[in-house]
């Protein structure tokens, strides 16, 4: 076969029920491939040809799309392991066993790369379902989190809800909170104390606890990076949120219309007062 038509070659694939089929183009390159130096190349048209003259193929159930070189959009045949060996045993017996084994090769290796990713999205939302309870995520982040595995995974992630409730469990059901990171709320009440330090109050309130993950950039101090996570005390106030510019850290954000009794609490920690 010439270079020019090996590089319109579509690949190997697999019908919705995981059948493994091969292309026209594949099948008359390796019918080309098969043939002695003094045998006669066959053409892409020719073996098409036969196959909608083969009493033994519905073509036009198999059929497919290519493009050629000069980018045009031209007709082949997608054949599942059936039609393929009845297509090469109309060339010769010896070429039908080769076709066969050919096609049992790549079932085998669809097979091998298809489990990897069963064991990956396993783990995946293994992973997921420790992290969200150890940190307390909030259901419109572990959402995001379920649509993301999803999309690496190539599954259909529609199904996942477009707007999901974060409120603390002592809330009015059917809404989410409006929620506002600790540095805007500062600002908006008027409140002179830096976010850093304030953290520091909201842990000691109990509100806060900092936790720590292995980190490979040069800021980390012996190999880790800190963040702040709320607690099960602090949930209602506020929520964890996956940090956009880091997801293996939580970013808390808290309830706007809770942060003046939030603040109480923290204000009487620097008056050494217990809430």
């Amino acid at each position: 076969m010439s270079a020019k038509m090996k590089m319109t070659v579509p690949q190997s694939t697999a019908t919705p029920s995981g059948e493994v089929t091969m292309t026209s183009l594949e099948l008359v390159e390796f019918i080309n491939s098969q043939r002695g130096p003094d045998e006669s190349e066959l053409l892409h048209k020719n073996f098409m040809a036969k196959v909608e003259g083969h009493p033994g193929i519905h073509s036009a159930k198999f059929l497919a799309q290519y493009k050629d070189s000069t980018g045009r959009t031209l007709k082949c045949y997608a054949l599942p392991k059936r039609e393929a060996c009845l297509m090469a045993m109309s060339y010769s017996y010896e070429l039908q066993t080769r076709i066969f084994d050919r096609m049992t090769a790549l079932e085998t290796q669809m097979q091998m790369e298809r489990r990897p990713v069963g064991n990956k999205l396993i783990g995946e939302l293994a992973i997921m379902e420790c992290y969200t309870k150890l940190q307390r995520v909030s259901p419109s982040s572990q959402v995001a989190m379920l649509a993301k595995i999803a999309n690496q995974n190539g599954l259909d992630a529609t199904f996942l809800p477009s707007y999901v409730v974060d409120a603390p469990d002592d809330a009015s059901p059917g809404s989410s909170l409006p929620t506002a990171s600790l540095t805007e709320l500062l600002k908006a009440n008027g409140i002179s104390i830096k976010a850093s330090a304030y953290n520091v109050l909201l842990r000691k309130a109990g509100m806060l606890e900092e936790c720590e993950r292995r980190s490979t950039a040069k800021d980390a101090k012996n190999g880790k990076k800190s963040y702040w996570c709320i607690t099960k005390l602090g949930s209602k106030y506020g929520k964890n949120l996956t940090n956009p510019a880091s997801p293996r850290e939580t970013q808390p954000h808290w309830y706007v219309d809770r942060f003046a009794e939030l603040h109480r609490i923290a204000s009487a920690r620097v008056l050494g007062v217990e809430v």
